[in-house]
């Protein structure tokens, strides 16, 4: 009864094993750029987030955004052919380049992982340059996000949250509707607002407070 017991327990702690594994993001492809002691990376997720940090003497900073499914998808179908057509030699002409490198590493195809290094003023075969380009892409997606937005949409609002707003004070959660539309209330002023779930990010800048 008890060997029963202990390979019942050992089997479900697998099966949790590995529904965590199977739900945790993968990188999906990859790219860091150095110069002049500068560096970039740009990171696409299984899970449809963008993340791009940044890292200097004078920066350091993260941007993150969320890539709709379909967009997801688009770009993930695009860049599986591009991968499966790149070649062995997908940098057709390098250049050195001082203190200056690009590491591109494809989750992508049969042979994955795959990184190419080379220099930011090389030439790409045309499958690559399309990666490149649908990466530059995203990088711009999650740069111009708003500080905060990636949070702000993860964010799963109760009443009592405390929030700083994008136009300065702050403001807590006095309802939340079925449809996701909050209600929030500016304790100073009394002035309360309806905030419909697609608007949330360009009025709230970031969580300060979960209500208990």
């Amino acid at each position: 009864m008890r060997l029963r017991a202990e390979f019942v327990f050992i089997t479900l702690l697998f099966i949790a094993i590995s529904a965590t594994q199977a739900q945790a993001p993968t990188p999906v492809v990859e790219r860091i750029s150095s110069q002049f002691g500068r560096t970039t990376r740009v990171t696409l997720f299984s899970n449809h987030v963008v993340v791009v940090a940044v890292r200097s003497e004078t920066e350091d900073f993260v941007h993150q955004a969320t890539l709709a499914y379909d967009e997801y998808m688009v770009y993930l179908q695009a860049m599986e052919r591009a991968a499966a057509e790149i070649g062995n030699e997908p940098v057709t002409s390098d250049v050195e380049s001082r203190d200056a490198f690009t590491e591109l590493t494809l989750h992508l195809g049969p042979d994955a992982p795959r990184a190419f290094r080379y220099s930011p003023l090389a030439s790409l075969n045309l499958q690559a340059a399309r990666i490149a380009s649908m990466i530059d892409d995203i990088q711009n997606r999650a740069l111009s996000a708003l500080p905060g937005e990636f949070e702000i949409k993860q964010w799963q609002p109760v009443v009592g949250d405390c929030v700083e707003l994008r136009q300065g004070g702050e403001a807590f959660v006095a309802a939340v509707n079925d449809d996701g539309t909050i209600v929030l209330m500016q304790p100073e002023s009394s002035v309360s607002s309806t905030v419909a779930m697609e608007n949330r990010s360009e009025v709230i800048l970031k969580v300060l407070e979960r209500a208990p």
